[in-house]
């Protein structure tokens, strides 16, 4: 897993690349700890999921883990981008009533 972050006028948008699963725990914590670093209180941190491949059970916990770890830090925490299989994916764990709208 690879990824960028981006000031958007709304907060952090954390560009996700390739596969989300248990094998990418610690690049996904390097990623979490660059976010946590970066956002202001109050913004909104977007994981952008639009160049994530596959994801699975371990990487929604990932991404569960994430939004807990930036709520403490009185950041909203959105979802975007998701196709494919990591759509289907959301959909069947509900995560639409977990997650922030995107701004």
């Amino acid at each position: 897993m690879d990824f960028d972050i981006e000031t958007i006028p709304a907060g952090l948008r954390v560009i996700l690349r390739g596969r989300l699963t248990f094998t990418e725990n610690e690049d996904f914590r390097r990623m979490l700890s660059a976010a946590s670093a970066e956002h202001v209180a109050g913004d909104q941190v977007t994981l952008d999921l639009g160049e994530v491949a596959f994801i699975d059970s371990a990487g929604l916990g990932l991404l569960l883990h994430a939004r807990d770890s930036l709520r403490l830090r009185s950041a909203s925490v959105a979802l975007a981008g998701a196709a494919g299989q990591v759509e289907r994916m959301l959909v069947l764990a509900r995560f639409g009533d977990l997650f922030d709208r995107a701004a």
